[in-house]
Parts: structure tokens; sequence; C-alpha cells
């Protein structure tokens, strides 16, 4: 049986003994490896970390969703819902965010690409 490859990066973390007592309680608690659970740990954070720079980002209007979505490799429904979900009762906000969803919709003629835009806002 052939063994299967997968590229993966090896960072060192430093812990203090009472943070390496804490995380070994947890993950023995929850039958998980240390260093998986501080990958996933990790993995989830940067992901609620580039979809608020992106939220931010193109709030600020410094940049298209397309151009956020390659920056922070999001895809663009993933931080068209969170601008959505970050625009809450702001009614301008939801306005531009639309008006901006409508432009890359008919630009790409994708009309699908505004009714998720228009979704993504009535979910807020």
């Amino acid at each position: 049986m052939s063994k299967s490859t997968t590229a993966s990066a090896t960072i060192t973390v430093r812990l203090t003994p009472e943070e390496h007592t804490l995380l070994r309680r947890l993950c023995q608690l929850k039958g998980i490896s240390q260093a998986r659970y501080l990958a996933s740990l990790a993995a989830e954070q940067a992901r609620q970390e580039l979809t608020a720079y992106a939220v931010r980002t193109y709030q600020e209007g410094r940049a298209s969703l397309s151009e956020l979505a390659t920056q922070t490799g999001l895809d663009v429904p993933t931080i068209m819902d969170a601008v959505a979900r970050g625009a809450g009762a702001e009614p301008t906000a939801v306005d531009a965010f639309l008006s901006a969803a409508k432009s890359l919709a008919e630009a790409h003629a994708d009309p699908g690409f505004y009714e998720l835009a228009v979704r993504a806002v009535g979910a807020a």
C-alpha cells in the first residue's frame, strides 16, 4: 500500500510549562493530538483574521471583492457574506454593497452573483 504524501510545514511553538499542561489536558479530553489541535486553532484564527481584513478593506473602499479574494485566498461569496453580516442595519453600507455586487454581476454577465449578494444581505 502506498503512502499518501501531502505537503506540510513545521512550526515550532514554545510554551511555558503551565501552557503546555493546559494544552495537554485539553487535547487528552478531546482525544486529539496537540499538533492537530494547534493546527486547527491556527487555521481558524487565520481565517477569521483574513475575513476581518477583507471586510475592513472593502468597507474602506481600498480594494474590490475580487482583489481581496486574490489577496486573502478566501472566495468572493465568503467575503460578500462577511461584508453583508458586518453591514448590519446600516442601509447605506448595504446599498453600496449591493450596488457593487450588481456592477460586478453585470460586468461578468453573471446574474447569480448579484442574487447571491441579495441572499447574503437577507441572511444578515
